[in-house]
C-alpha cells in the first residue's frame, strides 16, 4: 500500500506540474513585451549553465558550502525517519517538528539551486538515489555525496548540450529531462514491482 500511495502521490505531482507549467507558459506570452525578452525567461526556464565571473563563483561556493553545512544536522533525523515514526519517536525524535524543519531546509536549498541555474529537470530526483547507491544509505554520506553526484551530472549534461548541435547550445534543462524521464519512470517501475 505505502508503494501504491507513493506512485499516487508522484502521478499527482507530475499532474500538478503539467498544469502550473501550462500556466507559466499562458503568463509568459500574455506578459512579454520590450522589457521582459521571452528568450531569456525560457532560457531560464529551461535551465542553464551560465559562465560565472570570479566573484559570482565566490558567492555560488558559498552558497553551495551553506547548504552543505544547513543540511547536515538533519542527517541523523532523516536516518530515523526512514525506520518509522514510531522509531523514531522512540528515539527521541519528534516526527512533526522535524518534518516541517527538513522540508524547510530543502527547499531554501533548492531554490538556491534554481535561482542560479534554472529548472535544471530530474537532477534533484536522480541524483540522491544514485548517491544512496554509491555510498550506502547513511545521511550524513548520502547528503553531500547527493551534492556531488548532483555537480557531476550537471557538468556532464551541461558538456553534452554546448557540442550536442554546434554552434548552438541546446538548454540544459532539456538534457537532463531526456535522460531523466526513463531513470524516474525505471524508478517508479521497479518501486511498484517491489510492493
Amino acid at each position: 500500500a505505502g508503494a501504491l500511495d507513493a506512485a499516487g502521490l508522484l502521478l499527482a505531482g507530475v499532474a500538478l506540474a503539467a498544469m502550473l507549467g501550462a500556466l507559466r507558459s499562458f503568463l509568459m506570452l500574455a506578459l512579454s513585451d520590450e522589457t521582459v525578452s521571452l528568450q531569456v525567461v525560457m532560457s531560464w526556464v529551461l535551465g542553464g549553465i551560465q559562465t560565472p565571473s570570479w566573484n559570482g563563483l565566490l558567492v555560488l561556493a558559498a552558497i553551495t558550502l551553506g547548504c552543505v553545512v544547513a543540511t547536515r544536522p538533519l542527517a541523523h533525523g532523516l536516518d530515523l525517519l526512514g525506520l518509522g515514526d514510531t522509531v523514531a519517536k522512540g528515539f527521541g525524535l519528534n516526527p512533526e517538528r522535524f518534518i516541517p524543519l527538513a522540508v524547510l531546509v530543502g527547499s531554501l536549498v533548492v531554490a538556491a539551486a534554481v535561482a542560479y541555474g534554472g529548472l535544471v529537470a530530474f537532477v534533484g530526483l536522480a541524483a540522491p538515489h544514485i548517491a544512496r547507491w554509491m555510498v550506502g544509505p547513511m545521511h550524513r554520506v548520502v547528503l553531500p555525496a547527493s551534492a556531488l553526484v548532483g555537480a557531476i551530472v550537471v557538468t556532464v549534461a551541461d558538456a553534452l548540450a554546448r557540442s550536442v548541435l554546434p554552434p548552438a547550445e541546446v538548454p540544459l534543462g532539456l538534457i537532463t529531462a531526456i535522460a531523466g524521464g526513463p531513470f524516474f519512470i525505471i524508478l517508479l517501475a521497479r518501486r511498484l514491482r517491489a510492493s
